[in-house]
């Protein structure tokens, strides 16, 4: 299909060009008018305008075509946040993500340095969403604010940020 329609417009381009011609020698054989000057004008513009349409017509039927891309392309996108965002949700437990928000908040409050929460503390710290001032181990069992014992890495800080904007999405 694609041949045929550079055939036609190989002829068209030729017709056009003949016109031209034709034009071109009336205008050198002194035959001139502004209607011969504007015919003139208007078939050079058919000619250089003549290779183009192959591809204009190739877009205008294909434009369905691509819209139809397009839609799939967003809809592929969009199945691919939504993995993307359930993810983020799962890659840590909400208890684990609490104990993360209230590190960061700077003020933890009171605690008591059970096996849950020690191994939560871990965690965080080798996901290197926290930095801990001193070692794990030799935080106080008991106190008023886990916060001054372990500080929130910049890359906690953006985990945070990211879990929020995907909570509030959802």
């Amino acid at each position: 299909m694609n041949q045929d329609y550079s055939t036609k417009w190989w002829a068209a381009f030729t017709c056009i060009a003949f016109l031209e011609a034709i034009l071109l020698i009336m205008l050198l054989s002194g035959q001139t008018s502004v209607q011969l000057l504007l015919a003139i004008v208007v078939i050079a513009t058919l000619l250089f305008l003549t290779p183009r349409l192959d591809d204009v017509i190739a877009f205008t039927f294909e434009r369905g075509m691509f819209e139809s891309k397009l839609g799939v392309t967003n809809k592929k996108i969009a199945i691919s946040k939504a993995r993307i965002d359930k993810l983020v949700l799962l890659s840590m437990s909400k208890s684990t993500y609490e104990v993360l928000k209230l590190i960061s908040s700077g003020n933890f409050g009171a605690y008591k340095m059970t096996e849950g929460l020690e191994r939560e503390i871990y965690h965080l710290r080798d996901l290197g969403y926290i930095d801990n001032i001193e070692r794990i181990r030799n935080i106080p069992y008991e106190g008023n604010n886990l916060s001054e014992h372990i500080k929130i890495t910049d890359i906690g800080k953006q985990f945070i940020e990211l879990r929020k904007s995907v909570e509030e999405d959802k």
